[in-house]
């Protein structure tokens, strides 16, 4: 029974560690996405910038 529960505080903590590893957003890309809205971009070009993209040097 002991080992059970070091096993579900382990996981716990890992979990509670990595997860907002994980879920965390690109800094460079909310940067970028933030930029992008205060723009007034009449002709569409920044239209293709995707922010849900890992690497903003995709945003072409």
């Amino acid at each position: 029974m002991a080992s059970h529960a070091w096993y579900l505080a382990l996981t716990l903590a890992l979990t509670t560690l990595v997860l907002p590893l994980l879920t965390s957003a690109n800094s460079d890309g909310d940067a970028l996405d933030a930029l992008h809205h205060s723009l007034i971009d009449p002709d569409n070009v920044l239209q293709s910038w995707d922010p849900t993209l890992v690497n903003p040097c995709t945003w072409i």
